[in-house]
């Protein structure tokens, strides 16, 4: 079995209020920004041959630091939430109509979940050739429909899997619709 590592990105300012960012291209913030040196060591201490992510700066930046081969995949960028992005939730009238069905409905110029599952899972498969050890650095959606899939999670779902900025899983490929689960967002420093 080939180990394969999700992490969310860093930490940002708008996520920290309690907003979706969605397709907002937004850097990692200062307090992530002095975390990744720590998170970094960790990374490259496991034998990592190549990394995935998106093209958006706060996953990507990060990926091409590691000085490992990069492949960005616009696909694996984070759900967009259209005219919700950098909303804060508790701003929002719509939230809580949303809410009772966060992963089919789609946000006023935006994209569901369901939608955001299907291209992550697509862009997955793409950037999957090879035998090494592969680490994805993305987004909580992606992240979470790539863990769920692979674990036969309805993406209705997957959307209950909790997933911190830089909180890193693993699961072990039994193959590319199915795998191991060995640990789920956990904190590197």
């Amino acid at each position: 079995m080939r180990p394969l590592y999700l992490l969310r990105h860093g930490p940002t300012e708008a996520g920290a209020q309690g907003a979706p960012l969605g397709r907002r291209d937004l850097p990692v913030a200062p307090a992530g920004q002095e975390r990744w040196p720590r998170v970094k060591a960790h990374l490259l201490g496991l034998g990592l041959g190549r990394v995935l992510t998106s093209d958006l700066a706060r996953a990507r930046d990060h990926a091409r630091d590691l000085g490992l081969p990069v492949l960005i995949l616009p696909d694996l960028a984070e759900q967009d939430f259209g005219r919700w992005d950098g909303l804060p939730w508790a701003q929002n009238p719509d939230a809580e109509a949303f809410f009772q069905k966060p992963a089919e409905l789609a946000p006023p110029g935006g994209e569901s979940f369901v939608h955001c599952a299907r291209r992550a899972l697509g862009a997955f498969r793409e950037g999957m050739a090879g035998e090494e050890p592969v680490l994805v650095l993305a987004h909580g959606g992606p992240l979470r429909a790539i863990l769920a899939h692979l674990l036969g999670i309805p993406a209705a779902r997957a959307l209950d899997l909790d997933w911190r900025p830089f909180g890193l899983s693993r699961v072990d490929l039994v193959d590319l619709d199915r795998g191991v689960l060995r640990f789920h967002n956990r904190e590197m420093d």
